[in-house]
């Protein structure tokens, strides 16, 4: 819950477990975050259309009539440059009698590119499809990333009566990380050069994945471990490709937005999942970020980077764990 939480690390998971099926959603984060921040610092926008912060079609992605009758319902909200794709594993909720509905951002998962991220707005979206679950249904808020923080964000003006959780996938924090997440993700790309001996993308690229997947341990390390290897190979296989409107309509609110100030989540049940070797938001930037709204539990995985949805498929286990109120389980 939000009071009193801890560090929980510590060889709770190994790091040899089985690998998951990468998305495109996967490529999408990789090639778009480094690639696309360096070009928002430059532009300011290159459409009418990042004015607006609502399309003209439904965000959301779900059932109506099976969303209006279920008993519990797990929203899942992607993070910026991520299709919904990366919530695959979580279909095994359904079986826990969970009916899933997902949140699109523009130009992806079939959502046109005629407005930008807000997350703001997105949290009310979240809010106004929660008016919607019947009187007594359980609701819980599964973000990966921006994600995450849009779920925070909605989670207070939603019914209470819904007993709404909040569970957080490789959470951002304020501002995307700010001037500490683009300075360490450009020196990511400088140990990437190191380390190959190379300015090749088809060499640079796979070694920066390195990082991503599993930490800057990896990174740096001479050889790349098999399991390693093996998902750079399947890794290359997906060319997905964002174009300059679908990055700029995800990034350009990201860098000023921070979560309000009056925020109160008393009540209401968070908890942070987390790769202990994530390079895009430190282990202490999500400490501190965790203090500032009341002490929410994380549960770290070692050795494990950003993008927990493809090297820990079983963090979706443990997110509905969290969603049933059991403890973590011990592997």
């Amino acid at each position: 819950m939000t009071g009193g939480g801890a560090l929980t690390s510590a060889r709770r998971y190994a790091t040899d477990t089985r690998q998951g099926t990468l998305t495109a959603a996967c490529n999408r984060t990789m090639h778009g975050g480094m690639r696309w921040i360096f070009l928002l610092l430059m532009c300011a926008g290159c459409s009418p259309a990042l004015l607006r912060t609502t399309g003209a079609q439904d965000p959301f992605v779900y059932d109506a009539v099976a969303v209006a009758q279920a008993d519990k319902v797990a929203l899942f909200i992607p993070g910026a440059l991520s299709s919904i794709e990366v919530f695959g594993p979580s279909k095994d909720w359904e079986a826990a009698g969970y009916t899933r509905a997902f949140y699109r951002y523009p130009g992806l998962d079939g959502l046109p590119t005629d407005h930008r991220l807000d997350p703001s707005t997105a949290a009310a979206d979240v809010v106004q499809f929660a008016s919607k679950l019947a009187p007594d249904a359980q609701l819980v808020l599964v973000g990966y990333s921006t994600g995450a923080l849009i779920a925070l964000e909605a989670a207070p003006d939603i019914n209470p009566a819904h007993q709404v959780r909040v569970a957080a996938m490789s959470p951002s924090v304020e501002h995307a990380g700010g001037l500490q997440t683009i300075v360490s993700g450009a020196g990511d790309v400088v140990r990437a050069v190191y380390a190959t001996k190379s300015v090749a993308k088809e060499k640079v690229w796979p070694r920066f994945w390195a990082g991503l997947l599993f930490g800057r341990e990896e990174l740096a390390a001479p050889t790349a471990s098999p399991e390693l290897q093996d998902a750079v190979a399947r890794g290359s296989k997906i060319q997905t490709q964002l174009d300059t409107q679908i990055a700029f309509a995800h990034m350009l609110a990201l860098p000023g937005w921070r979560l309000p100030s009056n925020l109160d989540l008393t009540g209401i049940p968070v908890a942070f999942f987390i790769g202990l070797s994530d390079p895009v938001f430190s282990t202490r930037q999500t400490t501190d970020f965790s203090r500032k709204i009341g002490g929410v539990p994380i549960l770290g995985y070692p050795g494990q980077g950003h993008l927990l949805f493809f090297t820990r498929p079983d963090v979706f286990a443990d997110m509905l764990d969290f969603a049933e109120g059991r403890p973590p389980r011990l592997r």
